[in-house]
């Protein structure tokens, strides 16, 4: 899909990964509407940082996991926008909890990962289908994890949730075709806020342990993700982008 002229959707696009999405896509011409639930200040900059590119942009707030929410946050976008042909469902949430620490995990934040992950993923592609399949093309990216390839991550609540985002892509992509492409980009560790709460040590091993020797930039999970919206011939797919660590994937 040629994407200049387009208008994408970005969840969680504020911050970290999310906002280096939203800049690379504008940078190929892309019209962006960055989602935010909490994180204001940072929506506003990115929005700003996408007009000072010359492309049209807006801060919208909705919580993922809630149907209202996405309904009215899909329609401001198209109203606001005049269209939606890319939706980047990467807005997320977790818990670091050790996995063998099993009573670790409450009831309430279990269910909150997989509300935001899992539901939060399915109610943004259910939004903005409709209007993909009106315009005759679209694009929709999930960022998993690693994670949700191999047991490992934050925690269990954590690694279960993009485990059913991988099955996810994979039923939307059958459900959608051939307007609309699915496919997942899976990071392994990154240099953002959550990131950090690893701590350098457990940071500097991780980058050891991959034959890179180092973690992937988000510029170039980034550009894993747009090169998916481009991408005529790949769904259901899923791009791994960890600088080699779990390669026996």
């Amino acid at each position: 899909m040629q994407l200049e002229g387009k208008v994408a959707l970005v969840t969680g696009g504020g911050t970290g990964l999310g906002r280096e999405i939203s800049l690379q896509l504008a940078r190929r011409g892309v019209d962006v509407a960055v989602n935010y639930s909490r994180s204001t200040d940072d929506a506003n900059t990115t929005v700003r940082d996408i007009k000072a590119l010359g492309r049209r942009a807006i801060a919208v707030q909705a919580d993922v996991s809630n149907a209202d929410d996405v309904r009215r946050m899909v329609a401001r976008v198209v109203a606001d926008l005049g269209s939606l042909q890319i939706l980047i469902n990467n807005a997320g949430t977790t818990v670091f909890v050790p996995f063998k620490d099993l009573g670790g995990i409450s009831e309430d934040d279990w269910d909150r990962v997989q509300d935001v992950n899992v539901k939060g993923s399915w109610l943004c592609a259910g939004a903005a289908a409709p209007h993909m399949k009106n315009a005759g093309e679209g694009r929709i990216v999930l960022t998993t994890s690693i994670s949700g390839l191999r047991a490992g991550g934050s925690s269990i609540a954590y690694a279960v949730s993009k485990a059913g985002m991988q099955m996810l892509s994979r039923c939307l992509a059958l459900a959608l075709a051939p307007e609309i492409t699915v496919n997942t980009v899976a990071p392994g560790i990154m240099d953002t806020r959550w990131g950090e709460r690893w701590g350098q040590e457990a940071l500097d091993r991780m980058a050891r342990e991959a034959p890179l020797q180092r973690y992937p930039s988000l510029h170039d999970i980034a550009a894993g993700a747009v090169f998916l919206c481009e991408s005529d011939s790949m769904t259901g797919q899923t791009l791994v982008i960890d600088a080699g660590r779990h390669m026996p994937l």
